[in-house]
C-alpha cells in the first residue's frame, strides 16, 4: 500500500467549496505514479524500455467530497496481475478514518513503441506487493450507452489537455464531461472507459443523455467512432 496526505487547497474546489470531481481521477493517476517511482518501476524505468502503464477504465464511489482546508490521506494498492493487466484500489481517508471516496482501476501494460500489450514480469509487478481487493459494488469496464446521445458540443484537443504522451490526460475528460450535468446534482459514482486515445489535433464530439438517475457523456471522433465513454450517477 502506499499513501499521502493531501490538504484540499483553493484551487482544487467549486463555488461549492468542495473538491472538484475531476481532481478525484488526478489524486489516483498521481498516487499511482508516486507508488511506482516508490517501487523502482516508474517513468525513469519505463520510457528505455518503450513501456507505459495506460489506464482502460475507472470506477469511483463517492460518500462525499472532501472541502476546502480538509486533510485527507488519499492510498492505493495493486490487488491483482494478470498478464498485461494490473488492478488497482483506491480510497480517500478523512480526518476520523472514514472512507469517504474509493474506486478501482484498470490499468494495461504497454508497449508504446508499437501500441501493444506489453506482459508484465514477475521482477516489475513483486516490487508492488499486492493486498486485499477492496469491498466494492463492482461495476463492469464496458459502459453500455443509450441508444440516443444527443450532441452539445466539440472540443479541439490542443496541448493544454495533452499528458507526456501527447494523449488528452485520463482526467480532462471527467473535467469536460461534469460541465454537461444538471445544475447541483450530486453525484455518487463516476465510471470512465477508455477505447481509444485521443491526441492532439484531434476534435472530439461530445455527445450527452441525461436520464433520471444518471448522466452519460462520451466523446466521438469526426467517423463518428466513441473513444471514451463516461457514466455519472445521480442522487
Amino acid at each position: 500500500m502506499y499513501e499521502m496526505k493531501i490538504r484540499i487547497r483553493f484551487s482544487d474546489i467549486g463555488s461549492d467549496q468542495k473538491l472538484r470531481l475531476y481532481e478525484l481521477p488526478k489524486y489516483f493517476q498521481d498516487i499511482s505514479i508516486e507508488h511506482s517511482e516508490a517501487a523502482g518501476v516508474g517513468i525513469p524505468y519505463l520510457a528505455p524500455r518503450s513501456l507505459a502503464w495506460l489506464l482502460t477504465s475507472w470506477q469511483i464511489d463517492i460518500e462525499r467530497l472532501p472541502v476546502y482546508n480538509e486533510v485527507v490521506t488519499v492510498r492505493t494498492w495493486p490487488y491483482s496481475f494478470r498478464s498485461s493487466f494490473g488492478y488497482r484500489n483506491y480510497e480517500i481517508i478523512d480526518a476520523e478514518g472514514r472512507q469517504i471516496v474509493k474506486a478501482y482501476a484498470l490499468w494495461l501494460h504497454t508497449d508504446i513503441a508499437n501500441m501493444k500489450p506489453a506482459v508484465t514480469l514477475p521482477e516489475e509487478y513483486s516490487k508492488y506487493g499486492l493486498d486485499e481487493q477492496l469491498e466494492m459494488e463492482y461495476q463492469p469496464r464496458k459502459i453500455t450507452l443509450p441508444a440516443e446521445m444527443d450532441e452539445v458540443d466539440q472540443v479541439l484537443v490542443t496541448e493544454h489537455y495533452a499528458d507526456m504522451y501527447q494523449h488528452m490526460n485520463n482526467a480532462m475528460y471527467v473535467d469536460i464531461a461534469s460541465d454537461y450535468l444538471p445544475e447541483n446534482a450530486e453525484i455518487i459514482r463516476i465510471r470512465v472507459d477508455y477505447r481509444k486515445q485521443v491526441k492532439i489535433g484531434d476534435r472530439m464530439h461530445i455527445r450527452r443523455h441525461l436520464a433520471e438517475d444518471r448522466c452519460y457523456v462520451a466523446f466521438y471522433d469526426n467517423a463518428g467512432d466513441m473513444h471514451v465513454s463516461t457514466e455519472f450517477m445521480i442522487r
